[in-house]
């Protein structure tokens, strides 16, 4: 576990210093009133969510009894563009989540650690109701998915085209500023799984390792601003 702490501590420490930054614009920009606190919903605009990240059955298995399973950590993820129309949000975005493999063979534990991440081309439509925001975006992209062995430097991976629907909930706090949920499903449409060693790499479509080519669920706190 302590691996994988130190595999995210780097990005969550980022992650905390935008969201932090995001809500320390300057007081003025929260606390004018009428015409000059409407929400600005044209023009660029940044987002940055932070939360959990779970595994969701695909090819791949997610838990099987006795054996182990692929549980939660966190995740994250970043998404820039413009708003072209209050309405419509067009941009790109990456995102990684991180899982807790338990899976043992044999009483020894497979895998040290797992993520997923991906890059992705957003379209998003809104529904804006007064300072509310409530948005449904599909977002095709390239995805990769890795299992690192526990021991040596072996790992599992998949990579290749995914899809990343998302929903959202935010609240406009000022002119520029907006806080709120957000939930990204990952669908993964990978066929080849490669198995690789410090000497070797075999790549398979009809690779059994059953843990892998899983889709992906990051959902959290959504914050981010106009520009």
């Amino acid at each position: 576990m302590d691996n994988v702490e130190h595999a995210v501590r780097r990005p969550l420490i980022i992650t905390a210093l935008a969201l932090a930054a995001a809500l320390s614009l300057p007081a003025t920009a929260h606390a004018r009133k009428g015409k000059d606190n409407k929400p600005k919903r044209k023009g660029g605009q940044a987002e940055v969510m932070v939360g959990a990240s779970a595994c969701v059955p695909g090819k791949g298995e997610c838990k099987a009894d006795g054996l182990g399973k692929t549980a939660p950590l966190v995740g994250m993820a970043i998404d820039i563009g413009w708003r072209a129309h209050p309405a419509f949000f067009i941009g790109a975005g990456y995102g990684i989540g991180w899982f807790n493999p338990t899976w043992q063979l044999d009483g020894q534990r497979e895998y040290r650690n797992a993520f997923g991440q991906g890059v992705f081309g957003i379209l998003r439509g809104y529904v804006p109701i007064w300072r509310i925001d409530i948005g449904f975006e599909v977002a095709p992209g390239w995805s990769r998915q890795t299992f690192v062995s526990d021991g040596g430097r072996g790992r599992t991976y998949s990579q290749g085209f995914a899809l990343r629907p998302g929903l959202s909930l935010d609240i406009w706090l000022g002119k520029h500023v907006f806080i709120g949920g957000k939930l990204d499903f990952m669908f993964n449409f990978h066929n080849e799984l490669c198995q690789k060693t410090e000497s070797s790499r075999i790549c398979d479509i009809e690779n059994d390792v059953r843990q892998a080519r899983v889709h992906q669920l990051i959902g959290g706190v959504h914050v981010g601003g106009s520009f």
